[in-house]
């Protein structure tokens, strides 16, 4: 009895790990397989082949790791239903605070925790009709009477015996219960119909503890609060500037850092909030005496910079303010007036995100720029 219960959890653990990878492959194939413009002159088979498939891959481990013992079935809705009420737990709060992993920041980005949930209540869905529904009606166990040597069919009866349906009302079979040891027990059935209320009592209280937390999973996965625009953006404007010291020195952002400064760049541009403001003004909406003096020089760095996502052959605009994580980068540009002193336009730049979305876009530029120069 040990070894089994052993051996169930184990499987369960098993299970749930496979469950997890699952949710991740559906959420972020970009992390596990990033897009490379490589991939187009390599011939034969790679990886990024499957990579649209490669979510079977947990899946088939799941089947595997459940179905080495009994109780198929348990196990895998047990892992299956804990991984994705743990995401729907952690999704309001991680769109709180990190919005990065539950919708993309970028078009061209993966479909982040949103679409990953999307398809893993899907395949939950289809898993459910299969193992509960089809395959109960294909493989089930034979009954009792099908095991039974003694069984007839009705197709081998004798038909001369055969009674017509008047014959059968006219003489209905009654069955008069004999007691071969007296009269019943009446205490006995008491304690029967005793034993059946507390089962069904049981049952109730089951019945009411489920629902009471798919209440609270539901009431925490709408009810739990959200930014507004502004909090949002407030939160960006702290967390833009979380950084890390890497061995070789200097300053590093962290991948959360590079995701809120985007999104304040954004902001600032989609809005043109920097229109008619000086350097320092726009240095102080955007809190700079936040970061250390020396990360200071690093971030208002504003020599040239090569980006993968962009062809500034025929660029004549100044970079104001850099935050890389030594993989992904973004940059807010600036244009000023003719003194120079005065911001008029902003314009936000990414790159590192997708490596080919950058290479589609600097051909575009290129090609935009050689052919409005060829006129």
């Amino acid at each position: 009895m040990l070894v089994t219960r052993i051996s169930f959890c184990l499987r369960c653990v098993l299970t749930l790990a496979g469950a997890l990878a699952l949710l991740y492959t559906l959420s972020y194939p970009d992390s596990l397989l990033p897009p490379t413009p490589d991939v187009a002159y390599v011939q034969g088979y790679t990886m990024y082949d499957i990579k649209p498939v490669i979510w079977l891959i947990p899946l088939l481990f799941m089947e595997v790791a459940s179905s080495l013992g009994k109780s198929r079935n348990k196990v895998w809705f047990i892992a299956m239903g804990t991984v994705f009420v743990g995401s729907l737990l952690a999704y309001p709060v991680l769109q709180a605070r990190a919005p990065e992993w539950v919708t993309p920041t970028l078009p061209f980005e993966d479909g982040k925790l949103r679409m990953g949930l999307f398809y893993y209540a899907i395949i939950m869905a289809v898993s459910f009709l299969l193992r509960c529904g089809l395959f109960v009606y294909l493989f089930h166990e034979p009954r009792q009477d099908e095991m039974d040597d003694a069984a007839l069919d009705a197709n081998i009866l004798e038909p001369s015996k055969a009674q017509t349906v008047r014959e059968i009302a006219a003489n209905p079979v009654r069955v008069r219960p004999r007691f071969l040891f007296g009269s019943p027990d009446q205490s006995l059935i008491d304690r029967f119909w005793e034993l059946m209320r507390r089962l069904s009592l049981v049952r109730r209280k089951k019945g009411l503890l489920y629902g009471l937390a798919a209440a609270f999973v539901i009431a925490w996965f709408i009810l739990y609060p959200r930014p507004t625009e502004q909090e949002a953006l407030q939160r960006d404007l702290r967390i833009m500037y979380e950084y890390t010291v890497p061995p070789g020195g200097g300053y590093r952002a962290t991948p959360r850092a590079v995701h809120a400064a985007l999104r304040v760049f954004r902001h600032v541009s989609d809005r043109e909030l920097f229109a008619g403001m000086t350097f320092r003004q726009a240095e102080t909406w955007l809190h700079l005496s936040r970061a250390p003096a020396t990360y200071r020089a690093q971030l208002r760095d504003e020599s040239d910079l090569s980006l993968p996502s962009v062809d500034d052959v025929f660029e004549s605009r100044t970079r104001f303010f850099t935050v890389s994580d030594g993989k992904r980068t973004a940059v807010l540009f600036v244009r000023t007036d003719k003194k120079g002193d005065r911001i008029t336009v902003s314009e936000a730049v990414d790159a590192g995100w997708n490596a080919v979305a950058d290479e589609h876009r600097r051909r575009f530029g290129t090609d935009v720029g050689a052919r409005f120069f060829t006129r």
